[in-house]
């Protein structure tokens, strides 16, 4: 054989075995076709998963300020029953040392009291302090019974009534002093 035969056989060889032009550009075509076709499913994987964390996201935000809210609103409740039990005891204070003085007409101070009282034992009880109902409970019958002491002239009576409810009072105010229920349940499980 001679060298221009092997240079004419060994191209005839190199054409049978690469592909025609059209067969190779079709191929890379479907190769590119198919590449997009994969980012795209990628890209529609990838916006499902955003969405997703977006809702995700979104649902723990919810959350989070719905708990805040809710310790908002304990908070101020809180306040306002300690402001609300200093304004009770600030009244019987008052009847008490009308009381020392032979006064026995206390029932405008006893009846503020009271009603200082009920909207504690009120607040405690939505907000799930047991404790401080069961104080202005308490508070609320010595109050009634100072009353009934003080209608029936018996100072004495009546100023042992609210040395007790003084010491509910005292109990009340540092149950409420507590923030059990203001916690953050997301942080602290």
């Amino acid at each position: 054989m001679t060298p221009s035969q092997q240079t004419t056989q060994g191209t005839q060889q190199a054409q049978t075995t690469q592909r025609p032009p059209d067969a190779n550009a079709a191929a890379m075509n479907e190769e590119v076709t198919r590449l997009r076709q994969h980012i795209a499913d990628l890209e529609q994987e990838m916006e499902a998963r955003d969405t997703r964390a977006t809702e995700r996201t979104q649902a723990v935000q919810s959350q989070v300020d719905t708990h805040e809210q809710r310790a908002y609103e304990a908070e101020r409740a809180r306040q306002q029953r300690l402001a609300r039990i200093q304004s009770g005891g600030q009244w019987m204070l008052a009847a008490d040392q009308a009381l020392e003085q032979g006064e026995l007409d206390v029932d405008n101070a006893l009846d503020i009291a009271d009603q200082d009282f009920s909207v504690v034992g009120q607040s405690a009880s939505t907000y799930g302090q047991g404790s401080v109902v069961v104080n202005s409970q308490r508070i609320r019958a010595q109050i009634a019974y100072a009353r009934d002491a003080a209608n029936r002239r018996d100072i004495y009576a009546a100023r042992i009534a609210l040395q007790t409810a003084g010491e509910e009072l005292r109990l009340a105010r540092a149950a409420s002093l507590e923030r059990a229920g203001t916690s953050n349940s997301l942080l602290n499980p």
